[in-house]
Order: C-alpha cells, then sequence, then structure tokens
C-alpha cells in the first residue's frame, strides 16, 4: 500500500519528500529509494494486513479440491458426525488443540495463515449447520462467561498482578481466541438474525472498510503524531476519523457503478451481455497476473 510504506519510509526518515513525488517513484518497480524494502507480492508492493486476501485466495483452491473428495462415500459417515454426533465442547476442544499446534511447531506468517485456512474450513463446514447454530444459542452465556473469565486471566497475567506458568498462559490464551470466535458468532445468531435493509447494507460494506481502515489509520497517526495531542483525544480522532473516512469513502464510490468493484462491491446495475462479457473478461486479464503470483 503506497499511502501506508510513505508514512513508514517518512517515519524512520529514509525520505523526505511529498506523496506526489513518492507515488512517481512507487510506480517505478526498479526503482532504487525502495532497495530495503522489497517485502511484497511486486517489489515494494506488500499486501500489508490484506495478507488474508492473498492466502483466501490459496484457501479457495484448497476447498474446491476438498469439494470434490467430499463426495466421495466414505466422507459420508464423517460429514454425519460433523453434523450432528459430535458434541460442542469436543468441538471447542480440536480447534483449541489445531491452534495450539500450529503456535508450537510453526513460526512466522505460517502460524496465522495455517489458523486462518483451519477457521476457513471449520466456517465451511459449519456454517449452513442447524446444530451448530442451536449450540451457539443455547451456550451463550457460557461463551461470554468463558471470554470474560479468560480475558481478564490473561490481561492481569501479562500486567504482572500474578504469575501464571508458560503452559497454563498459552493454553488460556489459544482457548480464548477460539471461545472468542464462537462468542461473536453466538452474538450474531442471537442479536442480527434477521433481515432488514440497514443490516443488508451493512453486511455490504464490511469488505470496503476491511480494505481501507488500515490505510487510513496510519495515515491519520502520521498526521496527528507531531500534534502530540495527547492520550485522549489523538485516540478518539483516529478512531473516528477512521470509521468516518471509510464510511465517506465508501458511500461515495458505491454511489458511482464502474467504481464498485474497486472496494469489491457488486455492481448495481443490468448491463447487456455483450458489456457482460466486456467486463469480465478486462478484469480476467487484470486479475490472472496477480492471481498466478499469490499462488507461487
Amino acid at each position: 500500500m503506497p499511502l501506508q510504506l510513505f508514512a513508514e519510509m517518512s517515519q524512520h526518515g529514509v525520505i523526505d519528500i511529498s506523496y506526489w513525488q513518492f507515488y512517481l517513484a512507487f510506480i517505478e518497480t526498479n526503482n532504487t529509494l525502495f532497495i530495503n524494502y522489497q517485502s511484497g507480492v511486486w517489489p515494494h508492493v506488500d499486501v500489508n494486513h490484506l495478507w488474508y486476501l492473498r492466502s483466501l485466495w490459496q484457501f479457495m483452491l484448497i476447498i474446491i479440491v476438498l469439494t470434490l473428495f467430499a463426495r466421495l462415500p466414505f466422507i459420508t459417515p464423517l460429514k454425519t458426525f460433523v453434523k450432528g454426533d459430535m458434541s460442542f465442547g469436543l468441538l471447542i476442544t480440536l480447534l483449541t488443540i489445531a491452534v495450539l499446534f500450529t503456535s508450537h511447531y510453526l513460526t512466522g506468517d505460517s502460524i496465522r495463515e495455517t489458523n486462518g485456512l483451519i477457521l476457513l474450513l471449520a466456517g465451511y463446514i459449519l456454517a449452513k449447520n442447524t446444530y451448530f447454530w442451536n449450540c451457539l444459542n443455547k451456550n451463550l452465556v457460557l461463551l461470554a462467561l468463558s471470554f470474560a473469565v479468560l480475558f481478564v486471566l490473561i490481561i492481569l497475567s501479562y500486567q504482572k498482578v500474578f504469575t501464571l506458568p508458560h503452559f497454563i498462559l498459552i493454553g488460556s490464551y489459544n482457548i480464548q481466541r477460539v471461545v472468542g470466535v464462537f462468542f461473536v458468532l453466538a452474538l450474531a445468531r442471537r442479536f442480527l438474525n434477521f433481515n432488514t435493509y440497514y443490516l443488508k447494507q451493512l453486511n455490504v460494506w464490511v469488505f470496503p472498510f476491511y480494505l481501507l481502515h488500515q490505510s487510513i489509520l496510519i495515515v491519520l497517526c502520521f498526521l496527528l503524531q507531531p500534534l502530540s495531542l495527547g492520550p485522549v483525544a489523538e485516540p478518539f480522532i483516529i478512531i473516528t476519523g477512521t470509521w468516518s473516512f471509510c464510511g465517506v469513502i465508501t458511500w461515495c464510490i458505491t454511489r458511482i457503478d464502474v467504481l464498485r468493484p474497486l472496494l469489491g462491491v457488486a455492481i448495481k446495475r443490468e448491463y447487456s451481455p455483450t458489456v457482460k462479457i466486456l467486463g469480465y473478461t478486462a478484469a480476467l486479464i487484470l486479475i490472472t497476473p496477480l492471481a498466478y503470483k499469490l499462488i507461487t
């Protein structure tokens, strides 16, 4: 992301130029200005917090293969077990063990990417599982209490109020991660399980906010840091500013139909078959090199 790299290099004292000058250099893939900033899918073009989009593309290829295997007869007993015979507690235990294994045996980005794949596969299997959603709804209070207790335990330990053995702290942290995901899903199942226009609109805006928020947040931090506004005013401006700018940019772009795909939002108008074919062809030509790079 150009904005994020500009803020990083400026803060490190590597550059002292305007953003326009920086951007002209940025689009040159062989510019020596970025000799120490080569990490990314292309030279000095990194995915930053959008790493999950890169991984998601790879994960979907795995899911396509698994979907083909799921049609084989010997998989049927496993699907039956997941749909109703496996206890809710066992599900949390298995996911926690999987997360613990990745934390213990993997390093670096491999940890988060493997955990992402594990949770994505779990979501793929359970998303339309009525038994699973009923369990979430039934155990909402238990999930809330478990999450709160583990959260307080971890915070107090990190603040040196008391000292926990390392294996207990790591175990509590990873259990809380899994319980936290289920707790959020349980809240959504209990309180957001209905259809309204505004909820549908907010669902559409989730992805654009994900794309935009970190760049906006970093720029705001970069601009406000020299002002030394203090521990109250500065976080308030950053939080409200990030939400506001994400909302304004998303609202403006989604008003223009041809720009909506730039934020991952489907177009509204109905176009002729010829225009659709041209659009899909152009998108395929533009996306294929990046898709190939993400795989390799």
